[in-house]
């Protein structure tokens, strides 16, 4: 029996399945992976080596396994043995990259995600630790196909900082079931609140916490649902205390009990809006926090009714008014109405909340809209079978359709493990250049071959958060955040794992529909949903061979539109070939167009825009949105229109404009970036919409966008 002396100097009984499991991580590193006949092999040469030793060194044992990988024929995966082992060579030459993001992190700040205000100290901290784990990440986690792929620019690994840590992405969280009886939060244990006021206050309080936990959007939907119970709850406190306690008659303690209970809903949503644009969370970005709402049943109580529909108004004239003396706006938390036209057909209150809604987005761009009743898409196609919404997450992703072991499609409480995107320009010009004369033949089986690279890359996350303690995210895996998510802290996330989707992203058709036809998207859309109609049925595939809810996804492609027209640039200039986009009309070298957009200079209406983005639009359903420019937001009935149009069309809706606000006159304008049109001033804040959701794109002369989404905001026309 031989024993391994550890580093610690513990001992241990030498153990067969130790070393084939350590080689085949190696053995992962170059793209393969050695079957059993093979790892028996290694593990006999190594025994071969301790032939009569009684013990033996950690440090010695790994020096006979690369020996033994060498003599048994696999120089590669040795290599790469040794690459791990002496991981403290490999991180030296990481080190001043690292350092050198540091130093920029320190003194000109960070603008990769408009959720970051890399100014905070606290924030500061995360982008640098953002840059160490990304690079462990890298070094240890990926296959040299991905890393190869990831440097040239041929699919991007979204979040890559946050990947070692485990943690799931976007997510429909359950707040209702959470707050219900009660739950436990940093070792604290909260009753159930009593009052509509006590539940947004503590649901501000998780929604922090919980969104630290991971990376991605963090939707509440359905919130008014949620809330209705607790506003009873103060209705019914109220209502004691004006009629029983100071003994006013009905109709006058009804009158005060109902002002009691709006004025406990405007304090509790100003309260939320505050926080969630001033208070960081622990991960340093500020909470991407989305609330959907609007849709009711008409056979509720006609009192329901009423009560949801002034939930809703509050949240929307909350928007409107703005904080402070001047009432500035705010960008979060991302409003999404929840549209279903024969509620607003039958229904006064919801008639009425929806005009009230497009008001609120003529003004402040949100709400969105979701078409709940149009007859294109699955999230309309589900609402009419049976009556589930699927809310967006983020800035646009959307589950996978689910159901439970009883037949019953499940949507709120589920999550998304990420995403990985492909740069199709940068793809197609690879193929280009390696086959002149048949490329169009040759990037059907290259596009193949990528996709089978992020598939595996799925695969090994799904591995990695089914083995996740559940205490790493709490309040999702033991408080009911998510669906059966009431497991002890030291189990394993397990079988949860089911419900949850990962994204194939696209991103740039449009350039890469020119690359391809010498023709823009809005001249030409076939060969851009060929790529789609492809790439769906890959997807069904993969999701029937290996289990999992694989999605199609439209990259926003927020910091991504520059780095991927930068990494396409890179590839043309390493090869000795021009970069056409740098000399063609229509387009700019420093960002490529998100998902399946046509190009923002493109002067077109808003309905030619949706009908150029319709069919692209159902084909990544996934992740999409569909938005459309507003030259006078003021024109509110043009703006109802436009929505109305959107929500036929089976459309997520959103409507832009640059709303700014200046900081020294006090007064509001739109359309404008960088001067205040009523007193000249620069020293103005201005809201623009980033992609799918708002960013600030000017704070007193500086922006938290990068210089490629600076760039496309210049360029605007119909975005």
């Amino acid at each position: 029996m031989i024993k391994v002396i550890k580093k610690d100097n513990s001992i241990e009984v030498f153990d067969d399945n130790k070393i084939k499991i350590a080689v085949n991580k190696a053995a992962f590193r170059t793209d393969k992976q050695l079957d059993e006949n093979e790892l028996q092999l290694v593990v006999t040469a190594v025994k071969s080596h301790l032939n009569n030793v009684c013990e033996v060194t950690v440090a010695d044992l790994h020096e006979i396994v690369i020996a033994s990988l060498t003599s048994c024929g696999f120089k590669d995966v040795a290599d790469k043995y040794a690459d791990y082992r002496f991981y403290k060579v490999n991180f030296a030459r990481d080190y001043e990259k690292i350092k050198q993001d540091a130093d920029d992190v320190l003194h000109l700040g960070d603008r990769e995600n408009a959720n970051f205000d890399s100014s905070l100290v606290s924030t500061k901290g995360s982008l640098i630790k953002g840059y160490l784990t990304k690079t462990l990440y890298k070094r240890f986690y990926l296959s040299n196909k991905e890393l190869e792929l990831i440097e040239r620019g041929d699919i991007y690994i979204h979040d890559l900082r946050d990947l070692l840590l485990g943690s799931i992405n976007c997510c429909l969280f359950d707040i209702g079931n959470v707050l219900k009886g009660g739950f436990s939060m940093s070792n604290v244990d909260y009753t159930e609140p009593k009052t509509v006021l006590s539940a947004l206050q503590v649901i501000g309080d998780i929604t922090l916490v919980a969104t630290a936990q991971q990376f991605g959007g963090f939707t509440l939907a359905e919130i008014d649902k949620v809330l209705l119970p607790y506003v009873k709850k103060s209705w019914n406190k109220y209502w004691t205390t004006y009629k029983d306690e100071c003994g006013l008659d009905a109709d006058k303690a009804n009158v005060l009990t109902e002002k009691a209970v709006i004025r406990e809903l405007e304090q509790g949503f100003q309260s939320l809006e505050l926080k969630l644009n001033t208070v960081p969370c622990s991960r340093g970005d500020f909470a991407f926090t989305t609330l959907t709402f609007g849709q009711w049943d008409n056979d509720l109580p006609a009192e329901d009714k009423y009560w949801l529909k002034t939930i809703d108004s509050v949240i929307l004239n909350t928007r409107k008014n703005g904080h402070g003396p001047n009432h500035k706006p705010v960008v979060f938390p991302k409003l999404v109405y929840l549209y279903d036209q024969d509620q607003i057909d039958n229904d006064v209150y919801s008639s009425q909340l929806f005009d009230l809604a497009v008001r609120t987005s003529s003004e402040c761009m949100y709400p969105d809209y979701l078409s709940l009743s149009s007859k294109y898409g699955t999230v309309s196609r589900l609402f009419a079978e049976q009556r589930v919404i699927t809310s967006p997450m983020g800035c646009r992703a959307y589950l996978s359709p689910w159901k439970n072991e009883q037949g019953k499609y499940i949507t709120i409480g589920r999550c998304n493990i990420g995403a990985v995107s492909l740069n199709l320009p940068l793809m197609l010009k690879v193929v280009q250049v390696e086959h002149p004369d048949d490329w169009k033949t040759q990037f059907w089986p290259y596009f193949d071959s990528i996709l089978e690279v992020i598939r595996e890359f799925f695969k090994k996350r799904y591995d990695i958060i089914k083995h996740q303690k559940c205490s790493s995210n709490p309040l999702a895996f033991t408080q009911g955040g998510f669906y059966e998510g009431t497991k002890d802290p030291d189990d394993e996330v397990g079988d949860l794992i089911r419900y949850m989707t990962a994204s194939f992203g696209v991103t740039a058709l449009d350039e890469f529909t020119y690359l391809w036809s010498g023709k823009r998207l809005v001249e030409d859309q076939q060969i851009a949903n060929d790529v789609l109609h492809y790439l769906q049925a890959r997807v069904n595939e993969f999701k029937k061979e290996d289990g999992y809810l694989y999605a199609l996804y439209g990259t926003p492609a927020e910091s991504l539109c520059a780095t991927q027209a930068k990494q396409y640039n890179d590839y043309c200039t390493s090869i000795g070939i021009d970069n056409v986009f740098t000399h063609v009309e229509h387009y700019d070298p420093m960002y490529f167009t998100n998902s399946f957009h046509c190009n923002v200079t493109e002067d077109i209406t808003p309905i030619e825009k949706q009908n150029a983005e319709f069919e692209a639009f159902h084909n990544c359903e996934g992740g999409h949105i569909q938005y459309i420019r507003l030259d006078n937001p003021s024109n509110v009935q043009a703006t109802k229109k436009i929505i109305q149009r959107g929500m036929e069309l089976g459309f997520y809706q959103g409507v832009n404009f640059d709303s700014a606000y200046c900081n020294d006159c006090g007064r509001h304008s739109t359309n404008v970036l960088f001067k205040c049109p009523h007193c000249g001033s620069s020293n103005i804040s201005v809201i623009s919409r980033v992609c799918g959701y708002l960013g600030y794109s000017n704070v007193n002369g500086k922006s938290r966008m990068n210089d490629g989404k600076m760039e496309e905001i210049k360029n605007r026309v119909s975005m």
